[in-house]
């Protein structure tokens, strides 16, 4: 598939990326991870169309939440491993798998001792979590099921990041294939039987199944290399943890949270509450369709860098993203040009309180172009050890965004796609400013 691809190119092209290859690896790497995310965004998109139109607005907004508290709190679990090992994997490789997988455990430690403040954290606190955040009664147990997908979704996340590091696309493919038929197949039938709270236990379940596979397939890995599982982590990778993790992990902490933020700001203090909610984190996961390419194209082109990097081939990744940036907009275009066109039709079907919000669905679209394509330029800072630069620009990013949200939440769901698209833009022109700075230039 790579060589056919490649063949389309003009050879001028082609010989851009030398002997080694890499876009040839990278277009590999990149099917695998776009079949796995098409999978899985597919099954997603039919499970939020079923879900909105069976919970209705205000528990479709409650999900939002709880979704949203997922995907932060995962970040608190992950620390900026994953970044670690897309960063060094292929370094490591370079010298031994058994010194890539020394690096592996280390963060497998770091991950198992913030679960298990999380879980700490999380039993102690379910009462708080069900009713200042979820609006629910103090007895419920989704904070418990809450707790368990926040575990699991930063574990996967890692594995996934070492299968992809190793360059083994297609596992990523299986894995998806059979998580999102589970995804089809149980989560609309639980909400539909029970409600929000089949909904959360059956995404939680789904989760479940894609760390076991993941797991076997990491073995199986291992033991193709013949190397054990069970390398003690060399003590002397600690300072990647905060010299590059640290920032890395905080970039990271802030775009979820921010995120999640913006939404209890918009239930607390917008006219319609989590209706509003509801509208916007469902406008929020269209957004997520729009980047699509740009996800999946990301994670495939991050350790293809570190390897250009790692090999000392300076100035190569800047001609690498050239490509990559192109695809990740044009997609993005061709997927929110029909989302323009037809949001009266997609809102109409999620039913009544839905209806109207079609300049969110608008604004959130156009937010996600911009947003698209600005991942490779943020890798360039990434593998030329610039993560507290990227730090920055994050920074700026949520100022501008709770600032805004907080100015215009007034106008509802509105206001903060407002603030969305604003911020992103500001994002864009940053990370672009420093990526042309004389020293990411010389790096």
């Amino acid at each position: 598939m790579a060589n056919a691809t490649l063949g389309l190119l003009p050879r001028s092209a082609r010989a851009r990326f030398g002997d080694a290859n890499y876009l040839g690896r990278f277009v590999k790497l990149a099917s695998w991870s776009m079949i796995a995310f098409a999978l899985e965004k597919g099954a997603q998109t039919i499970t939020i169309l079923f879900l909105a139109r069976v919970l209705g607005a205000m528990e479709y907004g409650r999900l939002t939440l709880a979704q949203g508290m997922v995907n932060s709190a995962q970040l608190f679990v992950v620390l900026g491993a994953g970044t670690i090992l897309a960063r060094y994997i292929p370094a490591m490789l370079d010298v031994s798998v058994k010194r890539a997988i020394e690096i592996v455990n280390l963060c497998f430690v770091l991950i198992f001792g913030t679960a298990s403040l999380l879980l700490v954290i999380g039993i102690t606190e379910s009462s708080a979590i069900a009713v200042s955040i979820l609006d629910l009664p103090a007895g419920s147990s989704l904070p418990y099921w809450v707790m368990a997908w926040i575990i699991l979704t930063a574990l996967n996340g890692l594995l996934l990041t070492i299968m992809l590091s190793f360059e083994k696309g297609h596992v990523t493919g299986i894995v998806s294939l059979a998580v999102a038929i589970s995804t089809i197949a149980i989560v609309p039938l639980s909400a539909a039987k029970w409600g929000l709270h089949g909904a959360i236990i059956t995404f939680t379940l789904t989760s479940l199944l894609r760390t076991i596979l993941f797991v076997e397939f990491y073995f199986k890995l291992l033991r193709s290399h013949s190397v054990s599982a069970w390398i003690a982590p060399s003590r002397g990778d600690l300072p990647l943890l905060f010299s590059f993790g640290l920032p890395v992990f905080l970039s990271s902490a802030i775009w979820a949270p921010t995120m999640w933020l913006a939404q209890l700001i918009l239930k607390e203090y917008s006219p319609d509450g989590l209706i509003s909610v509801g509208l916007f984190g469902f406008c929020n996961n269209i957004l997520g369709l729009v980047i699509l390419i740009s996800s999946i194209t990301n994670r495939a082109a991050l350790p293809i860098m570190s390897s250009l990097k790692t090999q000392g081939n300076r100035g190569a990744e800047r001609r690498f993203i050239i490509p990559v940036i192109t695809i990740q907009i044009a997609a993005s275009l061709l997927i929110a040009a029909p989302v323009v066109i037809f949001s009266s039709t997609v809102l109409s079907i999620m039913g009544g309180e839905f209806v109207g919000g079609e300049a969110v669905l608008i604004v959130m679209a156009a937010a996600g172009i911009v947003i698209s394509g600005q991942q490779p330029l943020i890798n360039m800072l990434l593998v030329n050890d610039m993560a507290l630069t990227n730090l920055m620009g994050m920074a700026i990013w949520a100022v501008i965004l709770l600032g805004l949200t907080t100015i215009f939440v007034h106008m509802g769901a509105l206001g903060v796609a407002y603030a969305v698209l604003a911020s992103a833009i500001v994002k864009g022109i940053f990370v672009m400013v420093t990526t042309i700075t004389p020293r990411a230039a010389a790096l």
